[in-house]
């Protein structure tokens, strides 16, 4: 049994679902091979990571004050957190483990000298594209999780992304203007906000503000489009100093940020 062969085998061997012959020959390779050894330490410790983080859930019932909402936004705009959550969904852990199969498969085409340079950067290119698929299926399932941390953690997950598909931002939109939790709501704009690039996401943005009733979603959102000078928010920010219902301090907070971009 080589290398190659060890790649496709690793994670049956780990749960235990090889029968005995095969095993056995999983086992000579892993005794003789320090290369895959690594590996397949590199690959328990990982899903041990996995299976071992908490969960941390948020109050059901969180709405921070004003005060208390406006101070925690300014430092939100200087750094960002992500919350790191324990999978007991098997589907997400799969696909974690999957992507986890992926790294070895890479790690051992690195050590393998049996094709040319070039077929082996091709091999890798490809499959980092189908790790970053995975990921990308790992984060819209946890978006539509009932769990709000879950869906805080999809969100967080959708930051990191360097270039996010069509039905990443699309997800991201949709729980800007619809999550039944503030804290989502607030975090999928600061997310969105990374890929104002994108003409979508920009439209977004100013389309929610346009029609948003929450105080602090209103202050997160004028804070974003400022931050990406976008003055096509310029007519809908004036309609709030105009609107006798919008609140005293979202009218002086308008007043101050409309300076930076007109």
């Amino acid at each position: 049994m080589n290398c190659k062969e060890i790649k496709y085998l690793i994670t049956d061997y780990q749960d235990n679902n090889l029968d005995q012959a095969i095993k056995t020959l999983v086992e000579e390779h892993l005794n003789s091979c320090l290369s895959c050894k690594q590996i397949h330490q590199e690959f328990i410790h990982l899903i041990d990571t996995i299976n071992q983080v908490k969960e941390d859930l948020p109050d059901n019932d969180l709405e921070l004050s004003f005060n208390d909402m406006l101070a925690k936004e300014k430092l939100a705009l200087k750094t960002s957190k992500s919350i790191v959550l324990k999978q007991k969904n098997k589907v997400i852990k799969s696909i974690l483990q999957a992507a986890a199969v992926i790294l070895i498969m890479i790690s051992c085409y690195l050590f393998g000298n049996h094709k040319s340079n070039t077929s082996q950067i091709n091999e890798i290119a490809t499959l980092k594209q189908e790790k970053t698929e995975m990921q990308t299926i790992a984060t819209l399932s946890l978006m539509e999780n009932e769990s709000a941390s879950k869906r805080l953690q999809a969100v967080n997950y959708a930051k990191n992304f360097s270039q996010p598909n069509n039905e990443i931002l699309r997800v991201l939109i949709a729980k800007m203007n619809k999550d039944r939790h503030t804290n989502v709501r607030l975090a999928a704009a600061n997310a969105l906000a990374k890929f104002a690039e994108n003409t979508n996401v920009r439209q977004a943005l100013i389309k929610t503000l346009e029609t948003e009733e929450n105080p602090n979603m209103q202050i997160e959102l004028i804070q974003i489009l400022v931050d990406i000078e976008e003055k096509r928010a310029i007519p809908t920010m004036k309609k709030l100093l105009q609107n006798r219902e919008t609140p005293s301090y979202i009218k002086d907070q308008i007043n101050s940020e409309l300076k930076q971009i007109i």
